[in-house]
C-alpha cells in the first residue's frame, strides 16, 4: 500500500473490495453518464458489475491484470482502475485501462491521475510500455486524459440501448513521464 495525497492510500483490490467496487462503479456510472446516455442505459449499465461478478474476477484475475483501489481510511474506497493486456491492440499498443471512475465528490483531488499511474507501473512491471484507454466522446473526463498527456489515436462507435455512442482511444505510447511525474 502506498499513500499518495495526505489521507488517501493505493493498493491493488482484494475480493473483500468486491461491494466497495461495485459501489463505486454504480456511482459513477449514474454521475458521469447523466446527461450523456439514457437513464435506462444508465441504470443497466451501472448494476453491470455486481458484488458478487467483482468478487469472482478478483478471485479469479491473473497477474496480468489488476485492480487498482484509492482509499481514504474512515470513508473507504473512492476510486479504481481496472487495466492489464488489451482486448484488441490499438496502435500497437498491448496493454488498456479498461474502466476508470472516481466518485464525483472525490474528483479534482489528484485520485485519477494516481491510478493511471499506478496502472502506467503495472503494465511496466508486466514489460508493457505504452497502453490505452477507450472513452465517450461526449465524456468531459477527455480533458483529464488530454492534461495526462494521452493523445487520441483512434475512434469507433458503439451501441448502448440501441443508440450509437462515438468513443475515441487515449494512449500513451511512453510511459516514463507519467510514471515519473509528481
Amino acid at each position: 500500500m502506498s499513500e499518495v495525497t495526505p489521507g488517501l492510500a493505493l493498493r491493488e483490490a482484494v475480493p473483500a473490495d468486491a461491494a466497495a467496487l461495485s459501489r463505486v462503479h454504480r456511482e459513477s456510472w449514474r454521475t458521469t453518464y447523466a446527461g450523456i446516455l439514457s437513464l435506462a442505459v444508465i441504470e443497466r449499465e451501472a448494476g453491470r458489475k455486481s458484488e458478487e461478478s467483482w468478487r469472482r474476477w478478483l478471485e479469479n484475475s491473473d497477474r496480468a491484470s489488476a485492480t487498482m483501489v484509492a482509499e481514504r481510511p474512515g470513508t473507504g474506497i473512492v476510486g479504481f482502475s481496472f487495466c492489464g493486456n488489451a482486448r484488441a491492440p490499438v496502435e500497437r499498443l498491448e496493454a488498456e485501462i479498461y474502466a476508470l471512475y472516481v466518485l464525483q465528490e472525490e474528483q479534482r483531488k489528484g485520485i485519477g491521475r494516481e491510478l493511471v499511474r499506478a496502472s502506467a507501473r503495472h503494465f511496466v512491471r508486466h514489460g508493457h510500455f505504452g497502453f490505452y484507454l477507450w472513452v465517450l466522446k461526449a465524456n468531459r473526463a477527455r480533458l483529464f486524459y488530454d492534461a495526462l498527456g494521452g493523445q487520441p489515436v483512434a475512434e469507433k462507435t458503439e451501441s448502448l440501448g440501441g443508440h450509437p455512442f462515438g468513443e475515441i482511444a487515449y494512449a500513451w505510447h511512453d510511459l516514463t513521464g507519467l510514471i515519473g511525474s509528481p
